[in-house]
């Protein structure tokens, strides 16, 4: 693009001949832009420079507050903005920037919150998988946290509508055992190698998050609310301990902190001190198995992370958490059982609970891979429904694709008010202003306001 601005003539813009047909033109063109033409764009023309920015590719010989201000015009347009910068001159740019990185340790990197140890641009994709992989663990620790609370709450609400409650160590289990040692461990996982084409949300309210959120709550309650009732369906299943008034009248001669207990074999035992029943004895498995799954399938890998057997310490967790859970599941030792305050059930019941807990992860985890994190069937469901992204460079790129006429060839703009302005530091530029006057162009008057030198 050339802008010829002599002396004693009026501030205009001229674009020469291209040798790409208007009609095969579309999106295969760059600008490039020295500082001092991007001032006159910036005060004479600045309805075109959201037009250039968006194809803006080279932008070089600019000073430093026109580097901030170029800084400041692609965030206009909802880009997100990287610099590199080495020097002194780079300090305003790396502040203004979303992420600046200092490629020295002089100056700019007192400016930056980034400083590479390479003097060069090959820290811009490693920066940008980081940033990544620590987006998509923050969002997964979220996740699995109200997961967490979901689960529980669901219950702890069924167990509350018959006066019951999990036991102590059961709590302790699920909290300390799994659910802190998870939030500790979780988000450790490296940044996958390779950069991806695209990145991940960026918003909790992304309708991805929202969907995993309400789908695996709805596996969870679906899963409790039916093992909660069918445990009732059961030949052996009995009330071993409510309080109401209605039991305590009719069991005057038990004290209150003694509950009842019921045996495969049908024998009943009095356990002092202990709030037992088969609905917690079904529920508290099914729940923490659950916990340990929604954690694994929150902890995806590729294309932003690796793989989740990379991140040894939380792997091994998760493994020791499922084993310690199915070793209590299926184990006959009365000291465990006296402990966790269960009731022993036959063994079909503890293998059916332990399919329900692996059919519920299967499902979750195939809604979560194959269809939540789709990004090509994200896509496609955007064009079905007419979804487009509401960036205002988005916005641009659509109205310069459907315009025939831009890029302008061989065309002469002229400016217009020329009130816009930006500071300018006088030791990197030499700026004129000239009195208006009149000029005839074309037989039509124009109005003259600002003047350039180049």
């Amino acid at each position: 693009m050339a802008l010829p601005l002599p002396w004693e003539e009026e501030t205009y813009m001229h674009t020469g001949n291209s040798s790409t047909p208007r009609g095969e033109r579309g999106s295969c063109y760059h600008f490039a832009m020295s500082g001092k033409s991007y001032q006159v764009i910036f005060q004479h023309f600045n309805s075109l420079l959201p037009k250039i920015l968006v194809n803006g590719t080279v932008f070089a010989r600019m000073s430093p507050g026109q580097k901030s201000s170029l800084i400041e015009e692609f965030q206009k347009l909802n880009y997100y903005v990287g610099m590199c910068g080495d020097g002194a001159n780079d300090c305003g740019a790396l502040k203004v920037a979303h992420a600046g990185i200092s490629l020295s340790e002089q100056e700019a990197s007192v400016a930056s919150p980034f400083t590479s140890k390479t003097t060069n641009i090959q820290c811009v994709p490693h920066l940008i998988r980081e940033g990544r992989a620590a987006l998509v663990s923050s969002f997964g620790v979220f996740k699995y946290l109200t997961m967490y609370s979901i689960i529980q709450f669901i219950s702890a609400l069924l167990l509350y509508w018959q006066l019951q409650l999990f036991g102590n160590y059961q709590y302790l289990m699920q909290d300390v055992a799994i659910t802190l040692m998870v939030c500790l461990t979780m988000s450790s996982t490296h940044a996958y190698p390779k950069l991806a084409p695209y990145r991940p949300a960026g918003q909790l309210l992304s309708p991805p998050l929202l969907l995993s959120i309400f789908l695996n709550s709805c596996f969870s309650c679906i899963v409790q609310i039916s093992a909660f009732l069918y445990v009732k369906q059961q030949p052996w299943y009995c009330e071993v301990y409510q309080y109401s008034e209605c039991f305590l009248a009719n069991q005057s001669n038990f004290s209150t902190n003694v509950s009842l207990e019921r045996n495969w074999t049908g024998n009943a035992t009095l356990i002092p001190g202990s709030i037992l029943s088969f609905e917690t004895t079904t529920l508290w498995p099914i729940t923490t198995i659950n916990y340990i799954t929604v954690a694994f399938i929150f902890s995806k890998g590729k294309p932003f992370r690796k793989p989740i057997y990379t991140n040894y310490i939380f792997s091994f967790l998760l493994l020791a958490a499922l084993g310690l859970t199915i070793f209590i599941l299926f184990s006959d030792f009365q000291v465990i059982y006296r402990g966790m305050e269960l009731i022993p059930t036959i063994t079909s019941w503890r293998v059916l609970i332990l399919v329900v807990a692996l059919t519920q992860f299967c499902v979750a985890f195939f809604v979560e891979d194959s269809i939540l994190q789709n990004h090509e069937l994200w896509l496609l469901i955007k064009r079905e429904f007419g979804f487009y992204s509401k960036s205002q460079y988005r916005t641009w790129q659509k109205k310069l694709a459907e315009d025939s006429t831009w890029p302008p060839i061989n065309r002469t703009d002229y400016s217009g008010d020329g009130k816009n302005g930006f500071y300018i530091n006088g030791g990197y530029e030499s700026h004129e202003q000239i009195p208006k006057r009149k000029l005839k162009l074309g037989g039509q008057p124009t109005e003259q306001h600002f003047w350039a030198r180049l």
